[in-house]
């Protein structure tokens, strides 16, 4: 299957860069979210949940998604978004929102943690999508 990781996780990059299509976000998990809905409205189709593992949107800045580029019918135009993939990435979004406002992590171990725990999920979802 042909698909690409878009992430913020320096990790998720160092590790991947190499054997798969890997798109850096600069940014924190919003900016992903953001960048995702965008590609999807745009007929990319997403592959892994954009709030897996538990994780409140707050709690951890990494977010590393699975997509696969959508294609239309035709051929010729861009393809429809996947209304799925439109209504994951929609409530991801509303649901990130609702956290706004709330104490951001800054601790370096912390944040270097919640990088390994975006890897760690992000192994697991690319493992499903190679098979």
């Amino acid at each position: 299957m042909k698909y690409f990781i878009l992430t913020n996780n320096s990790l998720a990059a160092e590790e991947f860069g190499k054997t798969h299509d890997v798109r850096m976000v600069d940014g924190k998990l919003i900016d992903v979210l953001i960048a995702a809905r965008d590609l999807i409205n745009q007929g990319a189709v997403l592959l892994n949940h954009p709030l897996y593992g538990s994780v409140k949107p707050n709690e951890t800045p990494f977010r590393s998604l699975l997509l696969q580029q959508g294609k239309s019918a035709s051929g010729d135009a861009p393809a429809m978004p996947d209304p799925e993939s439109v209504r994951l990435i929609g409530n991801a979004v509303s649901a990130f929102e609702k956290f706004t406002g709330k104490k951001e992590v800054t601790d370096p171990r912390l944040l270097e943690d919640f990088m390994v725990v975006d890897l760690s999920l992000l192994r697991s979802a690319v493992e499903s999508a190679d098979r």
